[in-house]
């Protein structure tokens, strides 16, 4: 962590996580933006899910292997400079939590998860993201 002073969580602002991927087409990484109250809960899903035996391509696919290498906390406004590139957008947590959770239950409907309570846990996790209830609606 950078000695940036006092750090001051401001509950109404946004988080970002850059996320990099090994293998995807489209994108070296992933900036994913969520409210900042409920941060601890998406990080440590987040966490769970990259430390896991599924984070490979066969399970995720482009995003599969990614890696989470910053966390920027509590920002109050995102300007993008390059309208023209895809990077340079955030993808909310609802939209990426939906891009996991539709490959996820693809390979759940072949039977290739099994019986797994981690997966069954981030997979529930990522439901509510992608429904809203995790992260209420304003």
């Amino acid at each position: 962590m950078f000695g940036f002073g006092k750090k001051v969580k401001k509950l109404e602002g946004t988080d970002v996580l850059i996320i990099k991927t090994e293998e995807a087409a489209n994108r070296n990484f992933y900036q994913v933006a969520f409210p900042s109250m409920y941060a601890n809960d998406i990080v440590s899903m987040l966490k769970k899910l990259e430390r896991s035996s599924f984070n490979k391509p066969e399970y995720l696919g482009e995003i599969g292997g990614f890696r989470m290498v910053t966390h920027l906390e509590a920002m109050m406004d995102i300007t993008v400079m390059d309208e023209a590139d895809m990077e340079g957008h955030p993808v909310q947590i609802q939209d990426f939590a939906n891009i996991l959770l539709r490959r996820l239950e693809a390979l759940e409907e072949r039977g290739v998860l099994g019986d797994n309570e981690d997966i069954a846990f981030i997979m529930g996790e990522l439901t509510m993201l992608r429904d809203g209830s995790f992260i209420p609606q304003a």
